[in-house]
Formats: C-alpha cells, structure tokens, sequence
C-alpha cells in the first residue's frame, strides 16, 4: 500500500460565538501547513464558498499564495475554485503567480458551483456554469502558454490577449475537476487532468472512477496518466479524547451545506441555520477513533487507488472551532501513526 496523502480542506470557518478571529485562523492555516510539510505530507487543499455567515474562505489563491511563500516542498491544491464567479484572464493570471512564488506546486481544481445565493451574489446566470465552466478550462490553457490568442465563446470573448507572466510549471498548473452527476465526472476525464472526489464509500469511489476512466477514453487519453484526489474527514486520537475535540467542528462543517439547502445566508435568512446533529451519519462520513481505526477505514481506499501514477487522500484534520494546539495535535497523531502506513513504510 502506497498514496500520496495530503491535508485538507482548509476553509477558514468560525462558528458562532468562537472567540477566534479570521487574522488568527489564517495564520494558524499557514502554521500547519508548514508543520504537514515538515510531518510528510505530499499536498495541502483550500476550499471556496461565499457570503457565509461563519466566514467560509471565499479567496482561495491569496491564501494559497501566503501558503506558498512559507513552504518548499508540499504541493498547494484549490478544492475546489467555484469557476463560474471568476474571469478567466485573472484567474489565469492570479494562478500563474501563484505557480510562480511555489515553483510549479499549484494544483488548480475547477468546480461548476451549486448554490444559488452564490449566483445571485455575483450575478451569474445559473444556467451558464457549465458553459462558463468549459470555456474558462480553454481559456486557462492558452493563456498559460505565454502567446498571445482569441479566444471566442458563449459566455467568454477575448481578442489577442496575453497572459505573463507564464506559470513556473511547464503548460501551466495541472486542472483537476470535480462533480458528482455522471456527466460532470466523465467530463473530468475528457477535459481534466484529475478528478476530485469526497464520494464514499468505496463503492461510489469505483463508480465514479470507472466514468472518469471512460470519459478520458473518450478523449483519447490515457486514464492511467490522470490524477485521483480523494477526500476523507479524519478525526484521529491516540485515547478517547479526538471526538469531544473535533466532532462540534464536523457537525458545523458538514451542518453548514445542509442549512445553506435550507435556505440559510440569505437576505431573506441572513443567518447561518445549521441543523441538529445527527452523530450518527456524521460519523458514516468521517474516519473516527485511534490510529488503528482510522488506518482501518483509509486503507481499502489506497489498496485500491494507490497503484496508480498519481492518487492523493486528502485528509481533513482541522474543523471549524478548532484551535491550533488541538489541530497540531491530530496533525501530529496522524503523521506518526498513520501517515507511514500509507506511504508504504
């Protein structure tokens, strides 16, 4: 068994009443980043919404940029940039000096967006993000070659342009996509050079994973070749302490999309709402307990995707609440006692 595992998502939120501030949870963000790097670990993720009550990280490339001028190694992912709110020319600019200040480690994953106060904020048309999409995939590509082009499009018009300056990675920082409808995911594999995924169990994982295989085949490209980012909530303790720590801050991270269904953060409901938690499912979706146990739970998924060129478990070790000492410590837990097993030590 062997994976390339990273930490994430990162996405700066503050629940209700939590004496920390935004200034604190930024440079905490930054300090453990820089502690993952120097724990093992291969990557680390930043994660995108807006107009959240609990402050949800909206500027993912800012932060990644600070992440970056701290780090050497680790490499430094968007999980995801919600593309439609974004003009294609600046987030191929704002990516490639990004790219630039981390030497080539930016992994830039593109998602279609689905929450509709999100569209009405920015005044999008929810019906143009898949086109948007699309065209900014094309537009990333072009102008990371450093000449200048057109480009033409349904929602996206440029007349010879030029991007500079080019990113540090030779063609620009790999795309990733996400999705979970079976034609975004065969659509990662026809556009994308991954494909990002929180599905579980392993079942799901393998359903999704044959589409991506199949629209890379479409492409005629080879699947082998594409990257695989999988997406795990982990709370991890070596006694009975990880859960009481962490799992209010599960409840809000994953409490916060069902309220936002609900219609939470809106002008009609400017709060954020979040529901009763139920431990029980919160605990289907989140690798909980020991070391043991979690290596448990995380090992099916790289004995069954760790062979390939490129596949990363991206596991969540910081939740909403959370303060930095108690995130270091299941930073440090994990990298100790799981982390090795994975890596095929």
């Amino acid at each position: 068994m062997a994976i390339r595992v990273g930490v994430g998502l990162f996405t700066g939120q503050i629940p209700e009443g939590s004496p920390r501030t935004f200034a604190q949870e930024y440079r905490d963000t930054i300090e453990l980043v820089r502690r993952a790097e120097a724990l093992g670990f291969d990557s680390a993720w930043v994660s995108e919404h807006h107009g959240s009550s609990d402050g949800y990280l909206p500027s993912l490339l800012p932060m990644l940029a600070a992440i970056a001028a701290t780090t050497e190694r680790i490499e430094l992912g968007t999980g995801i940039v919600l593309t439609p709110f974004h003009d294609p020319i600046r987030l191929a600019e704002d990516a490639a000096v990004v790219d630039q200040l981390s030497d080539g480690r930016l992994i830039l994953g593109l998602g279609i967006g689905w929450r509709d106060e999100e569209f009405r904020m920015f005044d999008v048309p929810k019906v143009e993000r898949l086109q948007r999409t699309v065209e900014t995939v094309e537009v990333l590509r072009r102008a990371w070659t450093g000449r200048r082009f057109s480009f033409r499009g349904r929602a996206f018009r440029y007349d010879r342009v030029r991007v500079t300056p080019p990113p540090a990675r030779s063609g620009g920082p790999p795309i990733y996509l996400g999705g979970y409808a079976e034609a975004a995911v065969r659509r990662a594999g026809r556009l994308g050079d991954g494909y990002i995924t929180d599905a579980y169990p392993l079942d799901d994982v393998a359903t999704a994973f044959r589409l991506f295989e199949e629209g890379a085949r479409e492409a005629h490209k080879d699947p082998s070749r594409l990257a695989l980012v999988l997406l795990q909530n982990v709370v991890v303790s070596r006694d009975d302490s990880g859960w009481d720590i962490a799992g209010p801050g599960v409840a809000h991270q994953l409490g916060a999309y069902t309220a936002w269904e609900r219609g939470s953060d809106t002008p009609e409901h400017d709060r954020l709402d979040l529901p009763s938690p139920d431990e029980e499912a919160i605990l289907g979706s989140t690798a909980a307990g020991t070391p043991e146990d979690v290596l448990a739970r995380l090992r099916p998924l790289a004995d069954a995707f760790g062979g390939r060129a490129q596949t990363d478990l991206v596991v969540r070790l910081h939740y909403p609440g959370m303060t930095f000492d108690q995130a270091s410590s299941m930073l440090t837990v994990f990298a100790e006692d799981v982390l090795p097993a994975l890596h095929g030590r």
